[in-house]
C-alpha cells in the first residue's frame, strides 16, 4: 500500500491536500472553541455594565416609591440579584442564577444612586451572571463528532477534485512522455489550459511535431543512404566484373599477337611471309586499341560524369554527321539508310558523348543486319528510333544486352560480334544524361528507342 502511494502522484496529492484541509479545519475549530467563550465573557461583562449604567440613570429620574418595579425589571432582564441600601434598611431584589454562581461566572458591582424625590446617597450592590463560556465549550465538544465527520467528507471531496484538477494534466504529460521514450510521435497533448501546464503541453506538441518531421527526414535520409550503399555495392561488383572481363578480353588478342610475332621471328610455317602476316598483326593491335579506348571512355564517364560539359545540341546535325561517317560501312554491307528528322530538335547534352552513343547505336544496326537490309532513322521532338529490318534478337537476350562484354553472337568473332562494350557504353552515356532507352523486336526487325 505504501509503495503504491509512493508511486502514485494522484494519491500523494490527495493525501497532502486532504491532510492540510483537515488540519486547517481542526485548527480553526480549536481556535474558535478556545477564544469564543473568552470573547463572549468580555462582551457579556460590557453589556452588564451598560445595563447598570442605564439603571442608575433611570433611578435618578424615578421616585423612591417606584424604584422596586424598575429594579425588578432589571433583575429579570439580566438574571441578576440587587440589594438596595438606604443607610438603614437593605432591600433585596431578584434571584441570582445558581449555576452561574457555582461556576463563579458572575460580576459584582456597587454603585451610588439617587432618586427624583429624595436627597442623600443610596447604594446598589449588583451580582449578575456575565458568561456562558462553559456552555459554549460544552456545546462545541458535543458537536465535535458531527463536525469532524463533516470536515473529513468536505476535505476528502475537496482533495479529490483538487488532485484531479492538478494531477490529470500531469498524468497526461507522463503518459505522453512514455510514448515519446518509445519514439512514438503520433499523439497530441490535449490540455486546454493557459497556466504553466498548458504552456508545457503546447511545447510538447510543438516539440513532437518537430521531432516527427526530423525523424521522417532521418528515415528518408537513412533509406536514401541504404539505397546509395546498395547502388555503390552494385557498382563496385559491376566494376570488378567489368575489369575482370576486360582483362579476359585483352588477354586473348595479346596472346594471339604475341604468338604471331614469335612465329614471324622464328620463321615458322606461313609466318615466314612477314609482309602477309604483319597486316593481320596490325588488325589485332587495332582491335586492342579500340577495346582500350572504349574501356578508357567508360572509366572516364564513371569518374567525371558530364562534369558540367553540357550544351544545347541540335540532334539532326549529329545524326547527319554520324550517318555520313558510317555510309562506307553501310555501302560495304549493301544496306540502305533512310532518315526522317523533325526540324529543330535540340537536347541539353555533352556533344562528344552523345555523338559516340548514336554512332554505336547506328553502327550496331548496320553490323547486325543482313546484307541488303534497310535501316530507318526516325527523329521526333521527344524520341529517336533506329530500326534495322530483317533482324531479330532472341527474347532471352533482350534483358541482358547492355551487360559489358555480352554479345548475342556467341563465337566472339571480332568480324561479326565486336568487343561487347558498345551497348554498355551507350547505356552509361544515356543514363548519365537522364534519357530513357529500350531495345525491342518489332514486326519488321529490331528497334532501338531513345527518349529525351
Amino acid at each position: 500500500m505504501v509503495k503504491k502511494i509512493r508511486n502514485s502522484l494522484s494519491a500523494k496529492v490527495f493525501l497532502w491536500i486532504a491532510g492540510l484541509l483537515i488540519l486547517c479545519s481542526l485548527l480553526i475549530y480549536g481556535i474558535v472553541m478556545f477564544f469564543l467563550p473568552q470573547s463572549y465573557t468580555v462582551v457579556a461583562s460590557s453589556r452588564v455594565e451598560d445595563e447598570i449604567q442605564q439603571l442608575t440613570e433611570t433611578l435618578s429620574q424615578t421616585n423612591y416609591a417606584d424604584v422596586s418595579e424598575v429594579i425588578e425589571q432589571f433583575c429579570q432582564k439580566n438574571r441578576a440579584s440587587v440589594i438596595l441600601d438606604d443607610g438603614t434598611v437593605n432591600q433585596t431584589f431578584g434571584t441570582l442564577d445558581e449555576e452561574s454562581a457555582k461556576r463563579g461566572e458572575t460580576m459584582t458591582s456597587a454603585v451610588s444612586v439617587s432618586f427624583a424625590d429624595r436627597g442623600g446617597s443610596f447604594f446598589l450592590s449588583i451580582v449578575a451572571p456575565v458568561s456562558a463560556g462553559t456552555e459554549l465549550t460544552m456545546a462545541f465538544l458535543e458537536l465535535l463528532p458531527l463536525l469532524l465527520a463533516f470536515i473529513l467528507i468536505i476535505s476528502a471531496l475537496g482533495a479529490f477534485f483538487c488532485s484531479r484538477v492538478l494531477v490529470r494534466p500531469v498524468l497526461e504529460i507522463s503518459r505522453i512522455s512514455k510514448r515519446m521514450s518509445q519514439l512514438d510521435m503520433t499523439w497530441d497533448c490535449k490540455i486546454n489550459r493557459t497556466d504553466e501546464l498548458g504552456v508545457l503541453a503546447d511545447s510538447l506538441n510543438v516539440m513532437a511535431k518537430r521531432l516527427d518531421a526530423a525523424m521522417k527526414e532521418l528515415e528518408a535520409a537513412n533509406q536514401k543512404l541504404l539505397e546509395d550503399m546498395e547502388h555503390i555495392t552494385e557498382l563496385s561488383l559491376q566494376r570488378r566484373g567489368f575489369f575482370a572481363a576486360a582483362s579476359h578480353e585483352l588477354k586473348t588478342p595479346i596472346t594471339v599477337l604475341k604468338g604471331q610475332i614469335e612465329s614471324m621471328i622464328l620463321g615458322i610455317g606461313k609466318y615466314k611471309d612477314t609482309e602477309k602476316m604483319l597486316p593481320e598483326a596490325l588488325k589485332e593491335v587495332e582491335n586492342m586499341e579500340r577495346l582500350v579506348k572504349e574501356i578508357l571512355t567508360i572509366s572516364k564517364i564513371e569518374m567525371d560524369g558530364l562534369a558540367g560539359k553540357t550544351e544545347s545540341v541540335p540532334l539532326p546535325d549529329i545524326l547527319t554527321q554520324v550517318t555520313e561517317t558510317l555510309l562506307p560501312l553501310a555501302k560495304e554491307r549493301k544496306i540502305i539508310i533512310h532518315s526522317q528528322f523533325a526540324r529543330e530538335v535540340t537536347v541539353s547534352a555533352n556533344v562528344s558523348l552523345l555523338e559516340k552513343a548514336i554512332h554505336n547505336i547506328l553502327s550496331n544496326a548496320i553490323r547486325h543486319s543482313p546484307e541488303g537490309a534497310e535501316v530507318f532513322l526516325h527523329l521526333t521532338a521527344s524520341a529517336l528510333t533506329v530500326t534495322n529490318t530483317s533482324a531479330r534478337i532472341p527474347a532471352e537476350d533482350l534483358p541482358i544486352l547492355f551487360t559489358p562484354f555480352y554479345r548475342v553472337e556467341k563465337s566472339r568473332n571480332k568480324a561479326t560480334g565486336g568487343s561487347g562494350l558498345g551497348l554498355y557504353l551507350v547505356k552509361n552515356i544515356l543514363e548519365l544524361h537522364g534519357f530513357q532507352y529500350r531495345i525491342e523486336n518489332t514486326e519488321i526487325g529490331v528497334a532501338f528507342t531513345m527518349e529525351f
